[in-house]
């Protein structure tokens, strides 16, 4: 039997979610053998989002079947502001079954995803957007160069053949810095490291603006997109905990689809692996780590209150550690004299 009436019928507003909406994936079955790094890792990626994205953000985890010891740090986590929105499932439904769901329920304009052992950088987010201003048509940025992606040249098919004289085309190979940082992060060696090196890049510049991008190049570790894009395409399918294939679907799809798929010319992320390297330490060191340091504004502070002056004035007494356990006594005491 219902008592008394919801408080949310009041007309309370409901939460604005920002502009942009960043998520993550969570899979860490046990903290043994090779996941033994893993939460590390995941704890550096963690702090190099909310440091380095320029622009307030809803951050969601979907945890994929991790172990409880996880399960429970993220929802620490969860429970100081770090992380907006979280999801917790007793399986593991696939990378890209966790991204049907992801994809398929964030209330972002503007929707990135990132591989949770990515670190960003300082300037991925003013790079993505220049790609975006600057090009037609966008389905999806990528801010860090991946090769396969190249040399299975998927996407962009139309925008190849395009007369317009907006925009210019070239090949280029990557500068020796680039490829050294990719083949460390993910232990490539060799002649397949040989290989990326003499890989020719397809790039195309925006005369007008002076933005450059290479054509192709990002698909599963990171992107960003816009909503109503990525939905066209869902869902993604998903057999398999993680396949290549099912993984670079969507690049498929929004070729077909007429959609771009840019990525920036220089790398805003690292591939950290489920390993620290030593090498990245300095830059490691200068992250707020969750734990030592003030999380990020709770998503409470964010609730797009109105202007009215009795709406302020109770916001203001409901954030105040000294006004708010005197007025949930009031309320629990008004609760029990009208109903």
């Amino acid at each position: 039997m219902r008592v008394g009436q919801n408080p949310a019928k009041l007309g309370v507003p409901a939460y604005k979610p920002h502009r942009l909406g960043i998520a993550t994936i969570v899979y860490i079955p046990s903290q043994e053998g090779y996941f033994a790094h893993s939460l590390e890792v995941f704890r550096y990626h963690l702090a190099s989002v909310h440091q380095y994205t320029s622009e307030p953000f809803n951050y969601l985890v979907f945890d994929n079947g991790s172990c409880v010891e996880v399960k429970r740090e993220l929802e620490s986590l969860h429970e100081a502001g770090w992380i907006d929105w979280l999801i917790l499932s007793e399986h593991n439904l696939g990378k890209t079954g966790a991204l049907n769901i992801i994809l398929g329920g964030m209330p972002n304009e503007w929707i990135c995803y990132a591989d949770s052992d990515m670190l960003f950088r300082a300037g991925w987010l003013e790079a993505s957007w220049k790609i975006v201003e600057s090009f037609p048509n966008i389905g999806m940025v990528g801010a860090q160069v991946v090769f396969p992606d190249w040399e299975e040249d998927k996407g962009n098919t139309a925008f190849r053949q395009t007369k317009d004289p907006r925009f210019r085309f070239d090949q280029v190979k990557a500068e020796s810095w680039i490829l050294d940082e990719y083949c460390r992060g993910r232990g490539i060696q060799g002649e397949r490291e040989q290989f990326y090196r003499n890989m020719p890049l397809d790039r195309v510049t925006n005369v007008e603006t002076g933005v450059q991008a290479f054509l192709g190049g990002n698909s599963h570790q990171q992107f960003l997109a816009p909503r109503k894009v990525l939905q066209e395409i869902l869902p993604l399918p998903a057999t398999l905990q993680l396949s290549r294939h099912e993984d670079t679907y969507q690049d498929v799809e929004l070729d077909r689809r007429g959609y771009l798929h840019l990525t920036t010319t220089r790398p805003y992320l690292y591939h950290m692996g489920n390993t620290v390297d030593e090498i990245l330490r300095p830059e490691l060191d200068r992250l707020q780590l969750p734990g030592k340091h003030t999380p990020p504004k709770s998503l409470s502070e964010d609730v797009d209150i109105p202007r009215k002056l009795h709406w302020r004035w109770l916001k203001r007494l409901a954030q105040s550690p000294r006004t708010r356990p005197w007025l949930i006594r009031a309320y629990r005491a008004l609760y029990r004299v009208l109903y």
